[in-house]
């Protein structure tokens, strides 16, 4: 068996060389590894964070005298406790003579604290008055006299307004005319560790 004349010999073949490494399909599965990863630890974080703090959230509610009520939430960052009892001594301020208290939901006493560190406290009474607007702001410029930061007799909304700020401590008395009478309205905000009145 001869070669046919009409067709040229072919030369011999080399053994075949591997085939060219693919990059991209590696690069892919590196990357949904690392993103499957990341899913897991984050899903674990938020879990053993939810169980920490489930652990070491207490909630403590106290009936008081007149069915007052006062929450208190602690919790491993910090508390929170929000009462209605609201006093002369803790606002700071002096209630108007004969003044009624407005209902609770217009006062609270509330506290916050981060860390173990005192954070903001805030004290808020309303109360209402027969007596005109004018006695009333009378008897405030004499009980506060110079600790009056700032004072105005008529804002925007028609109030008159006297401020007392002191560092970490700011004091508001905003008194409304209603109906012949006035509404006063008491607030304290204590920054940090400030209580002192």
């Amino acid at each position: 068996m001869g070669t046919s004349p009409l067709q040229p010999p072919q030369p011999p073949r080399g053994p075949a060389g591997p085939p060219p490494p693919r990059t991209g399909s590696h690069i892919l599965t590196i990357a949904l590894l690392f993103l499957a990863l990341i899913i897991v630890v984050s899903l674990a974080t938020v879990w053993v964070g939810l169980r920490f703090l489930a652990h070491g959230v207490s909630v403590n509610v106290q009936e008081r005298d007149a069915g007052r009520k006062e929450v208190s939430i602690k919790t491993p960052v910090g508390s929170m406790q929000v009462s209605q009892d609201v006093n002369e001594s803790g606002l700071g301020l002096p209630i108007y003579p004969g003044a009624e208290r407005l209902r609770d939901q217009d006062s609270a006493n509330l506290s916050f604290s981060f860390g173990g560190e005192a954070g903001l406290r805030l004290i808020v009474a309303k109360f209402e008055t027969p007596d005109p607007p004018e006695k009333v702001r009378d008897f405030y410029k004499k009980r506060l006299g110079g600790d009056v930061t700032r004072f105005v007799e008529k804002d925007s909304e028609g109030k008159t307004v006297f401020e007392i700020k002191r560092s970490g401590q700011e004091k508001v008395v905003a008194l409304e005319s209603r109906g012949g009478g006035t509404r006063i309205a008491l607030v304290r905000v204590n920054h940090g560790p400030t209580e002192a009145n």
